[in-house]
């Protein structure tokens, strides 16, 4: 029988070669570590990359939404403004809050008399462009302002106030008309984020504000972009509106989750008037019946069939005349 011996050198480095090896264990042990390190780091850079995509990515839906020049000179309808401005109508200022000029236009009624309409405009709208609902008014006898919003027509400002932070600027323009006319009645009449403003500015209206008419407005911001960014863009409310939430408090000066009907109608005594078509896709028709429930003083609503957004006085025009008419000949006192 042979016996086979190996050198001490190949035996020594077999040793050493051992899986089991203490030594070989801990080098593999900090390769391991090394590697894992790596992919930590590799992650926690590609969600810092997502994070900052989806603020850059939000900053730009905000602005697209709220600033001056964004979705609101898409969506804002071309009005014949020809009546209004053959009227020659007074131009009013103020400066509000926020240290911006607003204006606004009025128009007194061709008979005397101390009934004012405070019509208020849409979102990508402006005072003029309430034309049709400005003649309407003042064919029924009253005077009517109609202001441009902070951020549109001639008012100053960079982002849309959405109703919320416009609210305390129609109470000056109504403070305004009570200086000039300390014994006179106020109604309110808006249309979409006009309509929202209404709504919002209920609980802070002056005691001489006898009724008011909110046409297709939306219960509140917060559920109104939400809509938005599922019709529009198909995407999540989370974490976009919560980032927008912030944008809004920084850029805009506002929190526009504050914004919603169940809060301002809590207590409201003023009676109310809502319209709504059933076919709006902008502003969905539930709205209506949650602004409808969220108020507590005497109300109506009134759902025209077929009409889009913002689109009952045309598709029933000689009907909402006498609604609207009915309504505040009623309430006016």
């Amino acid at each position: 029988m042979t016996v086979v011996t190996f050198p001490s050198k190949i035996i020594s480095h077999l040793v050493k070669w051992n899986p089991y090896n203490e030594q070989y264990v801990k080098r593999g042990e900090m390769m391991k570590k090394g590697k894992l390190k790596r992919w930590h780091k590799v992650v926690i850079a590609l969600v810092i990359i997502v994070i900052i995509l989806i603020f850059l990515g939000t900053y730009f839906l905000f602005n697209f939404a709220f600033k001056r020049g964004g979705y609101s000179t898409q969506v804002g309808e071309k009005v014949n403004t020809t009546w209004i401005k053959k009227q020659n109508p007074q131009v009013w200022h103020q400066t509000n809050k926020s240290g911006l000029k607003l204006t606004a236009y009025y128009l007194p009624a061709k008979t005397t008399t101390n009934k004012t309409m405070i019509v208020v405009h849409g979102y990508g709208s402006t005072g003029h462009k309430m034309n049709n609902y400005i003649r309407m008014f003042h064919d029924d006898g009253y005077n009517v302002l109609a202001p441009d919003d902070e951020s549109f027509g001639r008012s100053q400002g960079e982002y849309a106030g959405y109703g919320w932070k416009d609210r305390s600027d129609i109470v000056t323009w109504m403070n305004m008309i009570n200086q000039k006319m300390p014994t006179g009645r106020l109604g309110m009449f808006g249309i979409s984020m006009g309509a929202a403003a209404v709504l919002f500015t209920l609980p802070k209206a002056p005691h001489n504000v006898d009724f008011a008419i909110a046409d297709c407005g939306y219960n509140s911001i917060y559920d109104e972009l939400k809509y938005e960014l599922g019709t529009l863009f198909h995407l999540p409310t989370f974490p976009i509106l919560p980032i927008a939430r912030i944008y809004g408090n920084v850029f805009a000066k506002y929190d526009f989750y504050a914004a919603n009907t169940k809060q301002t109608l809590a207590h409201n005594k003023i009676p109310l008037f809502i319209i709504h078509g059933n076919a709006d896709k902008f502003v969905p028709v539930k709205d209506a019946y949650i602004n409808y429930q969220n108020d507590h003083g005497p109300k109506r609503l009134w759902i025209v069939n077929h009409a889009t957004h913002a689109d009952s006085f045309n598709k029933e025009g000689h009907v909402y005349v006498k609604k609207t008419r009915a309504f505040s000949e009623q309430y006016f006192k």
